[in-house]
């Protein structure tokens, strides 16, 4: 690295498997895996975009984010990192990369000390991944160093087994959000005090539904139909499992939704389109948008594939 260059980050790493300027290799790969992530996923989140996806970031993240390890050093080992594609400095602010670095590092910091800061859930696991090095026998701690970065002083957060605990428990909480479920009802119980039904989708788990005494009849009328079920949804900590669903609404749907009875036969383009209530296509715009335009769609797709393996 040139004199020049100032290293974009740093990572004091303690412990008693850890050397002057010497750490394992293995070691040393988990670290340098869980670093990156972190900050790709910080960026993204900076970005506005969802953390928790299949597939990698988009491209723009990819080249300003990727991290390159350019020195082991120091008394209690330094890992030194620089950007590995240069970045273009703004005056008075900072680069995506370098902003990501330092917003992590405010997380971390406030994991540390307690404090209710918002992180972004795809950013709270590569924490929660990186802080997990420091519960074995070699390394005890981690110092993530953020240098200042436009209007952003300098940062320094420590990565210990509180850290990595707090994270743990927010992981652990479950979210709400209004969804839609489409699937057969089944397993209904008007007991007065717990309305209760189950929709059983074309692909994966049973879901557990509640509902209030004003949607009674409307379950009762459709049990054992194909319907569409609306309501809030009670997901795992940061996964996309449904674990229950309150309903606020039931839609009938015809069979053929869920591949019912109509699988085998040949229907033409302008039936399946009828029976399925679609109208044909007068804006072909309306399809742009899918894939991002700076996504990657060649690195999309090996993902996609490689996930399959």
């Amino acid at each position: 690295m040139p004199k020049r260059e100032q290293p974009v980050l740093k990572l004091r790493v303690r412990g008693p498997g850890v050397r002057k300027g010497r750490i394992s290799v293995p070691d040393l790969v988990r670290i340098c895996e869980y670093a990156q992530a972190a900050v790709k996923k910080q960026a993204e989140a900076l970005a506005g975009r969802g953390t928790v996806h299949p597939g990698p970031v988009i491209a723009l993240i990819q080249e300003e984010c990727t991290l390159d390890l350019v020195g082991i050093k120091g008394r209690s080992t330094i890992l030194e990192f620089g950007f590995a594609q240069p970045q273009i400095p703004i005056p008075d602010a900072g680069t995506v990369g370098a902003d990501a670095i330092s917003e992590l590092a405010l997380s971390i910091k406030s994991l540390k000390n307690g404090k209710v800061k918002p992180i972004d859930p795809g950013v709270l696991q590569s924490v929660y991944n990186l802080a997990g090095m420091v519960e074995g026998k070699k390394v005890t701690r981690i110092d993530w160093l953020a240098p200042k970065s436009g209007r952003r002083k300098s940062i320094t957060a420590i990565l210990d087994p509180i850290v990595r605990q707090r994270a743990a428990q927010r992981l652990s909480t479950p979210t709400m959000r209004h969804t839609h479920i489409d699937g057969v009802l089944n397993m209904v119980d008007f007991k007065p005090e717990d309305l209760r039904c189950r929709i059983d989708p074309a692909i994966g788990a049973s879901i557990p539904c509640t509902f209030d005494s004003e949607l009674a009849d409307t379950v009762h009328q459709m049990l054992l139909k194909t319907v569409r079920a609306e309501g809030m949804a009670r997901y795992a900590a940061y996964t996309e499992r449904i674990e229950s669903l309150h309903l606020d609404s039931l839609l009938p749907l015809p069979s053929l939704a869920l591949g019912e009875g109509d699988f085998y036969k040949s229907f033409s383009l302008s039936e399946l389109a009828e029976k399925q209530k679609v109208g044909p296509l007068r804006d072909p715009s309306a399809l742009a948008g899918a894939i991002p335009a700076e996504q990657d769609v060649d690195a999309f797709i090996e993902a996609i594939y490689s996930e399959r393996k």
